[in-house]
């Protein structure tokens, strides 16, 4: 499956400027809703590009099939066809809701090609930035237009993300009471600006329980593409892009410091 990255890019671009950027700071109480709890929203702006992405990537592309986040939150079931084969877009249209609800700038748009199991693509649109991070399995990645450099060795004060609400026991007896007392983190309210941070430098890792693809495909294959890693503690396998709920995924700019806080957390 070949696809042409400036024109997907175009695609997310132009739905996010249609319908999410004259959404934010102007949705009105109907405009919002819950899915799994009361922190978990949804909104208008979510829908509409859902579907605005869908019909476009359709468009453009007619073989490969679509899964987006609120699609998969009506029926979870279509996540099933991420175990076989096919070529899939995987679709988060906004990456960040509560921030966007609670009007703070930072949110996103996220898509990965998906082909056989394998990402081969991912895009993340940071709205607010005007700016994306793009990878092509092989090629590289890309922020701002600028090819990115591999991340440098951290040797000193260790920062990163938390996102681990949902880890398992007893990973979470184990790991959590670790992971404060050795490193500083913060929570991850955005996994595509989680994302951004580690492939500019920013942060060391980042930790996560509850791993929906439409979140992580694309910025594991941007940090592979420029030596990072993305793998389980439990069981060291690498990261595909299936949902998993509960195991510890460990993400990290380089193996340094991939290696530094799973040592430290095993």
């Amino acid at each position: 499956m070949i696809v042409d990255p400036d024109k997907v890019a175009s695609i997310i671009k132009d739905v996010a400027e249609t319908e999410i950027v004259p959404r934010f700071g102007a949705l009105k109480k109907g405009d919002i809703d819950t899915k799994s709890g009361p922190n978990d929203f949804v909104t208008k702006a979510d829908r509409a590009a859902e579907s605005a992405l869908k019909s476009a990537l359709a468009d453009a592309y007619p073989s490969v099939a679509f899964i987006g986040e609120e699609s998969a939150a009506a029926d979870p079931s279509i996540l099933d066809a991420l175990h076989g084969d096919g070529a899939f877009w995987i679709v988060d249209p906004l990456d960040g809701t509560r921030n966007f609800v609670q009007k703070r700038d930072e949110f996103a748009t996220i898509v990965a090609l998906v082909v056989n199991g394998e990402t081969k693509a991912g895009w993340i649109y940071a709205i607010p930035d005007k700016k994306f991070a793009v990878a092509s399995l092989g090629d590289g990645a890309q922020w701002d237009e600028a090819p990115l450099k591999p991340v440098r060795n951290n040797d000193g004060v260790v920062s990163g993300f938390r996102a681990i609400g949902n880890l398992a026991e007893p990973f979470a007896s184990d790991m959590v009471p670790k992971l404060r007392a050795s490193f500083v983190t913060q929570s991850a309210r955005c996994a595509a600006y989680a994302y951004i941070h580690l492939l500019t430098g920013k942060k060391d890792f980042a930790l996560y329980s509850r791993c929906s693809p439409w979140d992580h495909a694309a910025g594991t294959l941007m940090l592979h593409e420029i030596g990072g890693r993305a793998a389980y503690l439990d069981n060291g396998e690498a990261y595909r892009p299936v949902a998993t709920q509960g195991r510890p995924l460990l993400v990290a700019g380089n193996d340094h410091g991939f290696s530094r806080v799973a040592q430290t957390l095993r």
